[in-house]
């Protein structure tokens, strides 16, 4: 028996758009507040530069739960071998974001990550527009070199 193999398709819909521009948004930000370019940012948990393109809109807790899931104070421009191999680095970007807001404000965001919020499609296509917004504020998404 033979099996073939399809690469998966990228998810669509909504959400997946909300998520992109999202993700967009955050990797600029950081990019801009770590190198002051819009075409490189330093990873929040092993310092490393690298191009925007490559890297991750990490979520320092885990979980895809609407309630933390597009929280821009849970979420940093972080690298692949972090994000992924690292499995988010937990312990390294709690420390980071303990140290910058306090061990109260970490317990309030875990106990968010518990609360069932529920987004409809509308919801996500105004979360798109809004990161949209904000991404064409800080100059859009980087120019290719």
């Amino acid at each position: 028996m033979s099996y073939r193999f399809r690469k998966a398709k990228s998810p669509t819909g909504p959400k997946a758009t909300a998520g992109k521009w999202f993700s967009k948004f955050i990797r600029i930000r950081d990019a801009l507040k770590t190198t002051g370019t819009r075409t490189h940012a330093r990873c929040i948990t092993c310092g490393k530069v690298h191009h925007v393109s490559a890297m991750h809109a990490g979520h320092a807790i885990p979980g895809r739960t609407a309630g933390i899931l597009f929280d821009e104070q849970l979420v940093y421009a972080q690298c692949p071998r972090c994000n992924c191999g690292g499995d988010g680095e937990k312990q390294a970007f709690k420390r980071v974001l303990v140290e910058k807001y306090g061990i109260e404000w970490w317990e309030m965001k875990e106990q968010q990550k518990r609360k069932a919020v529920i987004l409809t499609d509308f919801d996500y296509r105004e979360l798109s527009r809004v990161y949209r917004n904000k991404l064409k504020e800080l100059g859009g998404w980087y120019e290719k070199d």
